[in-house]
């Protein structure tokens, strides 16, 4: 009962203040055709108590109803699932969605390698991984990348399959 007058209420307001914005604007289109604003107000406010409170008797009598039906007939079960299930209820979802993630993961890292743009091919650097991580006999720190690995990636290099450079500098 409270819900449905409540609800009814706000679309009263919608209601009422619809009717102040048309009367404006027909009033700005051509003046002195409608009756005063606080006339057209009124019946507004008028409709919109006489709709709240007829509403909400509907709803109170509506659910009064369905409370009789349901005490006869036992009511209405609703089940609201995603689809069938299996003979041991639900499937969790992490074991489904893992191994979606990591193909996803590949299928980007592989597009991402493939469309690499030209203005990007400076600005990658590799680190080495494994043995060719060396320092320079003089010390002047580890080795730069060399210019081959330099730029885009090619495919069957990376962290997912076995290779000599990481992904990560």
């Amino acid at each position: 009962m409270v819900t449905s007058a409540v609800l009814l209420g706000g679309l009263g307001l919608v209601a009422v203040v619809t009717a102040c914005v048309v009367w404006i604007m027909v009033d700005a289109m051509t003046p002195e055709v409608l009756p005063a604003l606080t006339t057209v107000l009124l019946i507004a406010v008028a409709v919109v108590s006489l709709e709240v409170v007829l509403g909400t008797c509907l709803a109170t009598l509506g659910a009064f109803v369905y409370n009789l039906s349901a005490l006869y007939s036992g009511g209405v079960e609703i089940a609201v699932t995603d689809g069938p299930d299996g003979p041991d209820g639900p499937a969790p979802a992490a074991p489904q969605a893992l191994p979606r993630m990591a193909r996803a993961r590949v299928r980007v890292r592989r597009y991402l390698r493939a469309h690499t743009p030209s203005w990007r091919a400076g600005v990658v650097r590799r680190r080495f991984v494994g043995s060719d991580a060396r320092t320079p006999a003089d010390g002047a720190g580890p080795a730069r990348a060399r210019p081959e690995t330099d730029g885009p990636a090619r495919p069957g290099e990376g962290l997912d399959t076995p290779g000599g450079v990481s992904d990560t500098a």
